[in-house]
Protein backbone atom coordinates (compact mmCIF):
# COMPACT_ATOMS: atom_id res chain seq x y z
CA UNK A 1 0.00 0.00 0.00
CA UNK A 2 2.12 4.73 -0.57
CA UNK A 3 3.97 6.67 -3.36
CA UNK A 4 5.48 10.04 -3.70
CA UNK A 5 7.52 12.24 -5.94
CA UNK A 6 7.66 15.35 -8.02
CA UNK A 7 4.46 15.03 -10.04
CA UNK A 8 4.23 18.78 -10.53
CA UNK A 9 7.93 19.03 -11.30
CA UNK A 10 7.59 16.01 -13.58
CA UNK A 11 4.40 17.45 -15.13
CA UNK A 12 4.11 16.40 -18.73
CA UNK A 13 6.73 13.66 -18.35
CA UNK A 14 4.76 12.04 -15.52
CA UNK A 15 1.51 12.12 -17.47
CA UNK A 16 3.16 10.81 -20.62
CA UNK A 17 4.68 7.98 -18.60
CA UNK A 18 1.32 7.13 -17.08
CA UNK A 19 -0.39 7.00 -20.46
CA UNK A 20 2.46 4.98 -21.91
CA UNK A 21 2.25 2.38 -19.20
CA UNK A 22 -1.50 2.07 -19.59
CA UNK A 23 -1.05 1.56 -23.31
CA UNK A 24 1.64 -1.02 -22.63
CA UNK A 25 -0.75 -3.09 -20.56
CA UNK A 26 -3.39 -2.94 -23.28
CA UNK A 27 -0.91 -4.47 -25.73
CA UNK A 28 0.91 -6.88 -23.68
CA UNK A 29 5.37 1.05 -6.90
CA UNK A 30 -1.14 -8.64 8.56
CA UNK A 31 -1.27 -6.39 5.29
CA UNK A 32 -0.70 -3.15 7.06
CA UNK A 33 0.66 -1.36 4.04
CA UNK A 34 -1.81 -2.51 1.42
CA UNK A 35 -4.03 0.09 -0.29
CA UNK A 36 -4.08 -0.36 -4.05
CA UNK A 37 -6.65 -0.20 -6.79
CA UNK A 38 -7.94 -2.84 -9.19
CA UNK A 39 -6.22 -3.55 -12.50
CA UNK A 40 -7.02 -0.58 -14.76
CA UNK A 41 -8.08 -0.26 -18.34
CA UNK A 42 -6.37 2.32 -20.60
CA UNK A 43 -7.59 5.78 -19.75
CA UNK A 44 -9.35 8.10 -22.20
CA UNK A 45 -8.31 11.11 -20.12
CA UNK A 46 -4.90 11.53 -21.76
CA UNK A 47 -6.15 14.14 -24.18
CA UNK A 48 -7.24 16.34 -21.29
CA UNK A 49 -3.68 16.87 -19.98
CA UNK A 50 -2.76 20.52 -20.50
CA UNK A 51 0.14 22.58 -19.17
CA UNK A 52 0.42 22.58 -15.39
CA UNK A 53 -2.99 21.00 -14.80
CA UNK A 54 -2.63 17.91 -12.66
CA UNK A 55 -3.50 14.53 -14.20
CA UNK A 56 -6.66 12.92 -12.93
CA UNK A 57 -5.87 11.14 -9.62
CA UNK A 58 -7.67 7.99 -10.71
CA UNK A 59 -5.52 7.73 -13.84
CA UNK A 60 -2.36 8.14 -11.77
CA UNK A 61 -3.57 5.55 -9.29
CA UNK A 62 -4.24 3.15 -12.14
CA UNK A 63 -0.72 3.71 -13.45
CA UNK A 64 0.95 3.05 -10.11
CA UNK A 65 -1.20 -0.02 -9.58
CA UNK A 66 -0.03 -1.37 -12.94
CA UNK A 67 3.61 -0.88 -11.97
CA UNK A 68 3.11 -3.32 -9.13
CA UNK A 69 1.02 -5.78 -11.09
CA UNK A 70 3.22 -5.79 -14.19
CA UNK A 71 6.14 -7.05 -12.15
CA UNK A 72 4.02 -10.01 -11.02
CA UNK A 73 2.22 -11.07 -14.17
CA UNK A 74 5.02 -13.01 -15.84
CA UNK A 75 6.14 -15.08 -12.88
CA UNK A 76 5.80 -18.82 -13.52
CA UNK A 77 3.04 -20.67 -11.68
CA UNK A 78 4.07 -22.76 -8.72
CA UNK A 79 3.36 -26.49 -8.92
CA UNK A 80 0.00 -27.35 -7.41
CA UNK A 81 0.15 -29.11 -4.07
CA UNK A 82 -2.22 -31.88 -3.05
CA UNK A 83 -3.44 -29.80 -0.09
CA UNK A 84 -2.13 -26.53 1.22
CA UNK A 85 -2.86 -27.71 4.75
CA UNK A 86 -0.41 -30.55 4.30
CA UNK A 87 2.21 -28.67 2.33
CA UNK A 88 2.51 -25.34 4.15
CA UNK A 89 4.25 -25.65 7.51
CA UNK A 90 3.00 -22.35 8.91
CA UNK A 91 -0.62 -23.14 8.10
CA UNK A 92 -0.30 -26.67 9.44
CA UNK A 93 1.20 -25.36 12.69
CA UNK A 94 -1.56 -22.76 13.12
CA UNK A 95 -4.25 -25.37 12.49
CA UNK A 96 -2.72 -27.75 15.02
CA UNK A 97 -2.53 -25.00 17.65
CA UNK A 98 -6.17 -24.02 17.02
CA UNK A 99 -7.31 -27.64 17.38
CA UNK A 100 -5.41 -27.96 20.66
CA UNK A 101 -6.82 -24.69 21.99
CA UNK A 102 -9.51 -23.01 19.85
CA UNK A 103 -9.10 -19.54 21.31
CA UNK A 104 -10.09 -16.43 19.29
CA UNK A 105 -6.43 -15.52 18.84
CA UNK A 106 -5.46 -18.94 17.50
CA UNK A 107 -8.46 -19.08 15.19
CA UNK A 108 -7.47 -15.67 13.80
CA UNK A 109 -3.94 -17.00 13.34
CA UNK A 110 -5.36 -19.74 11.11
CA UNK A 111 -7.37 -17.14 9.21
CA UNK A 112 -4.23 -15.07 8.68
CA UNK A 113 -2.37 -18.07 7.27
CA UNK A 114 -5.20 -18.90 4.88
CA UNK A 115 -5.26 -15.24 3.80
CA UNK A 116 -1.51 -15.38 3.21
CA UNK A 117 -2.12 -18.34 0.91
CA UNK A 118 -4.91 -16.46 -0.90
CA UNK A 119 -7.66 -18.79 0.35
CA UNK A 120 -9.93 -16.03 1.57
CA UNK A 121 -13.10 -18.11 1.91
CA UNK A 122 -11.42 -20.33 4.50
CA UNK A 123 -9.95 -17.27 6.15
CA UNK A 124 -13.46 -15.81 6.50
CA UNK A 125 -14.64 -19.06 8.07
CA UNK A 126 -12.00 -18.94 10.77
CA UNK A 127 -12.52 -15.26 11.57
CA UNK A 128 -16.24 -15.94 11.98
CA UNK A 129 -15.41 -18.86 14.27
CA UNK A 130 -13.20 -16.58 16.35
CA UNK A 131 -16.01 -14.05 16.71
CA UNK A 132 -18.37 -16.71 18.00
CA UNK A 133 -16.09 -16.72 21.06
CA UNK A 134 -15.56 -12.94 21.08
CA UNK A 135 -18.47 -11.12 19.36
CA UNK A 136 -17.16 -7.60 20.00
CA UNK A 137 -13.54 -8.21 19.13
CA UNK A 138 -11.86 -5.27 17.43
CA UNK A 139 -9.25 -7.67 16.06
CA UNK A 140 -12.00 -9.82 14.56
CA UNK A 141 -13.74 -6.89 12.89
CA UNK A 142 -10.40 -5.62 11.63
CA UNK A 143 -9.60 -9.05 10.15
CA UNK A 144 -12.99 -9.19 8.41
CA UNK A 145 -12.48 -5.70 6.98
CA UNK A 146 -9.10 -6.65 5.55
CA UNK A 147 -10.47 -9.82 4.01
CA UNK A 148 -13.25 -7.90 2.29
CA UNK A 149 -10.67 -5.40 1.04
CA UNK A 150 -8.25 -8.05 -0.19
CA UNK A 151 -11.06 -9.98 -1.87
CA UNK A 152 -11.88 -6.91 -3.97
CA UNK A 153 -14.98 -5.76 -2.09
CA UNK A 154 -13.80 -2.92 0.18
CA UNK A 155 -17.26 -1.37 0.25
CA UNK A 156 -18.56 -4.46 2.07
CA UNK A 157 -15.80 -4.20 4.66
CA UNK A 158 -16.29 -0.58 5.66
CA UNK A 159 -18.86 -1.44 8.35
CA UNK A 160 -16.48 -3.93 9.93
CA UNK A 161 -13.61 -1.42 9.76
CA UNK A 162 -15.69 1.22 11.55
CA UNK A 163 -16.71 -1.36 14.17
CA UNK A 164 -13.05 -2.21 14.74
CA UNK A 165 -12.26 1.47 15.33
CA UNK A 166 -15.27 1.81 17.63
CA UNK A 167 -14.10 -1.08 19.80
CA UNK A 168 -10.41 -0.09 19.70
CA UNK A 169 -10.21 3.68 19.14
CA UNK A 170 -6.62 3.83 20.42
CA UNK A 171 -5.31 1.22 18.01
CA UNK A 172 -3.20 2.56 15.12
CA UNK A 173 -3.84 -0.68 13.24
CA UNK A 174 -7.62 -0.28 13.15
CA UNK A 175 -7.35 3.32 11.96
CA UNK A 176 -4.88 2.30 9.27
CA UNK A 177 -7.13 -0.52 8.09
CA UNK A 178 -10.09 1.83 7.91
CA UNK A 179 -7.91 4.22 5.92
CA UNK A 180 -7.05 1.54 3.37
CA UNK A 181 -10.71 0.68 2.81
CA UNK A 182 -11.68 4.33 2.47
CA UNK A 183 -8.88 4.78 -0.02
CA UNK A 184 -10.00 1.69 -1.95
CA UNK A 185 -13.47 3.19 -2.42
CA UNK A 186 -12.01 6.53 -3.52
CA UNK A 187 -12.41 8.55 -0.29
CA UNK A 188 -8.78 9.60 -0.14
CA UNK A 189 -9.21 12.70 2.01
CA UNK A 190 -11.01 10.62 4.64
CA UNK A 191 -8.37 7.90 4.33
CA UNK A 192 -5.60 10.42 5.06
CA UNK A 193 -7.35 11.43 8.26
CA UNK A 194 -7.25 7.80 9.39
CA UNK A 195 -3.57 7.43 8.46
CA UNK A 196 -2.82 10.65 10.37
CA UNK A 197 -4.63 9.24 13.40
CA UNK A 198 -2.65 6.02 13.16
CA UNK A 199 0.64 7.95 13.06
CA UNK A 200 -0.49 10.18 15.92
CA UNK A 201 -1.17 7.06 17.99
CA UNK A 202 2.09 5.40 16.92
CA UNK A 203 4.75 7.70 15.41
CA UNK A 204 6.75 4.61 14.44
CA UNK A 205 3.96 3.27 12.19
CA UNK A 206 5.91 3.20 8.94
CA UNK A 207 3.08 1.32 7.24
CA UNK A 208 0.63 4.17 7.90
CA UNK A 209 3.15 6.77 6.73
CA UNK A 210 3.68 4.78 3.54
CA UNK A 211 -0.06 4.66 2.92
CA UNK A 212 -0.25 8.39 3.59
CA UNK A 213 2.50 8.92 1.04
CA UNK A 214 0.58 6.91 -1.53
CA UNK A 215 -2.66 8.77 -0.91
CA UNK A 216 -1.01 12.19 -1.27
CA UNK A 217 0.60 11.09 -4.50
CA UNK A 218 -2.73 9.96 -5.93
CA UNK A 219 -4.05 13.48 -5.47
CA UNK A 220 -0.95 15.04 -7.04
CA UNK A 221 0.49 16.57 -3.84
CA UNK A 222 4.09 15.63 -4.51
CA UNK A 223 5.71 17.57 -1.65
CA UNK A 224 3.37 16.13 0.98
CA UNK A 225 3.82 12.65 -0.49
CA UNK A 226 7.59 12.94 -0.45
CA UNK A 227 7.56 14.12 3.15
CA UNK A 228 5.42 11.15 4.23
CA UNK A 229 7.58 8.58 2.45
CA UNK A 230 10.77 10.06 3.84
CA UNK A 231 9.27 10.03 7.33
CA UNK A 232 8.47 6.34 6.87
CA UNK A 233 12.07 5.67 5.90
CA UNK A 234 13.36 7.69 8.83
CA UNK A 235 11.30 5.49 11.13
CA UNK A 236 12.36 2.30 9.35
CA UNK A 237 15.18 2.73 6.80
CA UNK A 238 14.79 -0.91 5.71
CA UNK A 239 11.05 -0.71 5.06
CA UNK A 240 10.85 -2.06 1.51
CA UNK A 241 7.30 -0.85 0.66
CA UNK A 242 8.25 2.75 1.38
CA UNK A 243 11.50 2.43 -0.59
CA UNK A 244 9.74 0.83 -3.56
CA UNK A 245 7.02 3.48 -3.49
CA UNK A 246 9.67 6.14 -3.51
CA UNK A 247 11.40 4.48 -6.46
CA UNK A 248 8.22 4.32 -8.53
CA UNK A 249 7.53 7.94 -7.66
CA UNK A 250 10.94 8.95 -8.97
CA UNK A 251 10.20 7.01 -12.14
CA UNK A 252 6.91 8.82 -12.64
CA UNK A 253 8.76 12.12 -12.25
CA UNK A 254 11.26 11.07 -14.91
CA UNK A 255 14.26 10.70 -12.59
CA UNK A 256 15.08 7.11 -13.52
CA UNK A 257 18.56 7.17 -12.02
CA UNK A 258 17.09 8.05 -8.63
CA UNK A 259 14.44 5.37 -9.17
CA UNK A 260 17.09 2.75 -9.90
CA UNK A 261 19.07 3.75 -6.81
CA UNK A 262 15.97 3.53 -4.66
CA UNK A 263 15.03 0.13 -6.10
CA UNK A 264 18.57 -1.11 -5.41
CA UNK A 265 18.29 -0.07 -1.79
CA UNK A 266 14.92 -1.84 -1.48
CA UNK A 267 15.82 -5.06 -3.30
CA UNK A 268 18.77 -6.91 -4.75
CA UNK A 269 20.51 -5.61 -7.87
CA UNK A 270 18.82 -8.07 -10.23
CA UNK A 271 15.37 -7.02 -9.04
CA UNK A 272 16.40 -3.36 -9.24
CA UNK A 273 17.41 -3.69 -12.89
CA UNK A 274 14.19 -5.59 -13.62
CA UNK A 275 12.04 -2.90 -11.98
CA UNK A 276 13.84 -0.04 -13.69
CA UNK A 277 13.42 -1.93 -16.96
CA UNK A 278 9.66 -1.83 -16.39
CA UNK A 279 9.82 1.93 -16.07
CA UNK A 280 11.86 2.25 -19.28
CA UNK A 281 9.40 -0.05 -21.01
CA UNK A 282 6.50 2.12 -19.87
CA UNK A 283 8.27 5.16 -21.31
CA UNK A 284 8.77 3.37 -24.69
CA UNK A 285 12.54 3.66 -24.18
CA UNK A 286 13.03 0.15 -25.48
CA UNK A 287 16.80 0.05 -25.83
CA UNK A 288 17.27 1.17 -22.23
CA UNK A 289 14.62 -1.36 -21.17
CA UNK A 290 16.44 -4.11 -23.06
CA UNK A 291 19.74 -3.18 -21.42
CA UNK A 292 18.15 -3.22 -17.95
CA UNK A 293 16.38 -6.57 -18.43
CA UNK A 294 19.52 -8.09 -19.94
CA UNK A 295 21.53 -6.95 -16.94
CA UNK A 296 18.90 -8.48 -14.63
CA UNK A 297 19.22 -11.86 -16.37
CA UNK A 298 23.02 -11.68 -16.15
CA UNK A 299 22.85 -11.06 -12.41
CA UNK A 300 20.24 -13.76 -11.85
CA UNK A 301 19.91 -16.22 -14.75
CA UNK A 302 16.92 -17.92 -13.11
CA UNK A 303 14.89 -14.69 -13.18
CA UNK A 304 12.48 -15.92 -15.83
CA UNK A 305 10.36 -12.77 -15.83
CA UNK A 306 13.38 -10.74 -16.93
CA UNK A 307 14.02 -13.13 -19.84
CA UNK A 308 10.43 -12.67 -20.99
CA UNK A 309 10.86 -8.90 -20.81
CA UNK A 310 14.07 -9.11 -22.83
CA UNK A 311 12.09 -10.71 -25.63
CA UNK A 312 9.33 -8.13 -25.30
CA UNK A 313 11.78 -5.21 -25.45
CA UNK A 314 13.49 -6.71 -28.51
CA UNK A 315 10.14 -7.15 -30.22
CA UNK A 316 9.28 -3.51 -29.55
CA UNK A 317 12.63 -2.44 -30.99
CA UNK A 318 11.97 -4.55 -34.11
CA UNK A 319 8.54 -2.97 -34.44
CA UNK A 320 10.13 0.48 -34.31
CA UNK A 321 12.49 -0.46 -37.15
CA UNK A 322 9.66 -1.56 -39.40
CA UNK A 323 8.60 1.01 -42.02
Amino acid sequence: MGRQTSIRRGGTVAWTLACAFLSLLASACGMHERATAATPAPSSEAGNWVGSTMPAPDAMERFISTVRKLSMETRPDRPAAATIEGSDARLASALAAAVAQPSPERLRDVAAEYARMGVNDRAFDYVVKSMAHEPRSAAGFDALARLWRDSGFPEHGLGDAYRAVYHAPSSPVTHNTLGTLLQAVGAREASRREYDRAVHLDPSAAYALTNLCYSWLMDGHDQEAEAACLRALQVNPNYAPARNNLAIAYGIGGNLEAARNAFERADDSASAFYNIGLLYLARHEYQDALDAFTRATELRPVLGAASIRVRQARQELDNEDEP
